[in-house]
């Protein structure tokens, strides 16, 4: 019997937390569980977190939005 892998999507909001954006994404993907999608959603950052978020961005498994910031 085959075994089903299903595929997560964890969402994280990044708004100007610069310090710690590297450090969540990293916990996020040392997880065990490896079929899952890393969605970062910048809501108008200032301060360089859109600047990280995008380092990690690779087009299939982590994928960055950004947007101008709604409150």
């Amino acid at each position: 019997m085959k075994r089903i892998q299903y595929k997560i999507s964890v969402i994280v909001p990044v708004y100007n937390k610069k310090e710690y954006v590297a450090q969540c994404i990293d916990s996020i993907l040392s997880q065990s569980y490896r079929n899952l999608e890393l969605l970062l959603i910048d809501d108008g950052s200032t301060d360089g977190s859109s600047a990280v978020c995008d380092k990690y961005a690779d087009g299939e498994r982590i994928r960055v939005f950004h947007q101008k910031n709604g409150g």
